[in-house]
């Protein structure tokens, strides 16, 4: 265990849960925003995603990746996992903020910010932030020298698989848990240009919208993990810190689109 990747662990989660509230609280006392809007985000990232989608989603994927042996089919997979994460997050995106219409609420740029605010920072505080306080409790746990008396604890002569992964996160860099922190403040700009892609549609009755918003979604979805894979994750990051800056840019452009 060493003492600089607990400190990395414990800055990651400082990160991931103070950015989300520190950007919504302040949002909010600038616009004066409602606070329905952003727990209805959340409310639709929970229904639609991590009590569904994630789950189904993670099955899928463990079980088709253990069976795709070429890099090509593995390729085809991650695009149709990407773009039907999109689909369906994006889809109740959809449905969220019709229901905030139809109760009353009207559709402005800082509704659908506060709304983007509340899908992203539930995703980051609850899923990401939660798995990764286990992998530091994991860590702080294991050391390598047990791994394999803890894998054969499933059964006579262990688990390979079980084993590696274990292994993977006794010997975690301190440097993997501050990608995780630098990832999800990234991510919350692409939540919320999304977010006011898809309530352009909504606004404007025009369906290219939501395709808008299914394409970048999906882009970023499978050009990230994508360059990850190929290239390795400085590219792949600095290629992300791109995107992010489009998606600033286009939470600025539509502020006064479709309002």
């Amino acid at each position: 265990m060493r003492a600089s990747t607990v400190a990395a662990f414990g800055m990651s989660l400082l990160v991931q849960v103070g950015f989300p509230l520190y950007m919504t609280l302040r949002f909010r006392r600038r616009n004066r925003t409602p606070w329905l809007a952003f727990f209805c985000g959340a409310a639709v990232f929970a229904v639609f995603q991590l009590f569904t989608w994630l789950p189904i989603s993670f099955y899928i994927d463990s079980v088709v990746e253990a069976r795709v042996q070429s890099e090509g089919w593995a390729f085809l997979w991650m695009l149709a996992i990407g773009l039907a994460t999109s689909l369906i997050e994006d889809g109740g995106r959809l449905v969220g903020l019709h229901w905030l219409r139809r109760n009353g609420h009207s559709l402005q740029w800082r509704n659908g910010v506060m709304y983007g605010l509340g899908h992203g920072g539930v995703e980051t505080v609850l899923f990401i932030a939660g798995l990764t306080f286990v992998n530091l409790l994991a860590y702080l746990a294991l050391s390598p020298r047990d791994i394999s008396a803890v894998a054969d604890s499933v059964g006579p002569g262990g688990n390979p698989a079980f084993e590696q992964a274990l292994l993977s996160i006794a010997n975690t860099h301190w440097t993997q848990p501050l990608t995780v922190a630098f990832e999800r403040v990234l991510a919350l700009g692409h939540q919320v240009a999304w977010s006011l892609l898809v309530k352009g549609s909504l606004v404007s009755r025009q369906k290219r919208w939501f395709g808008f918003a299914v394409l970048f979604h999906s882009s970023v979805a499978i050009i990230v993990p994508g360059m990850a894979r190929l290239f390795g994750f400085v590219p792949a990051e600095l290629v992300n810190l791109a995107l992010a800056a489009f998606s600033m840019w286009l939470i600025y452009r539509l502020r006064d689109v479709n309002d």
